[in-house]
């Protein structure tokens, strides 16, 4: 019977581990996606808004 109840145990700890994996995983992913979006919306923005500068005659700041 101990050994059932300790390869029980062994059991729940590895699924515990792998499922801590997973999820880390999962928000590496979603920090990866997001970083993404952003950098893309930030550099449309950036033109967006020096095309608006320019047209109205103020110039943009440069970098």
């Amino acid at each position: 019977m101990e050994k059932f109840i300790a390869g029980i145990e062994r059991f729940w700890r590895e699924e515990e581990g792998s499922e801590v994996v997973e999820w880390a995983l999962v928000a590496g992913l979603i920090v990866a996606v997001g970083a993404t979006v952003m950098v893309t919306i930030g550099d449309g923005a950036r033109t967006h808004l020096t095309t608006l500068a320019n047209l109205l005659g103020g110039g943009a700041a440069t970098q």
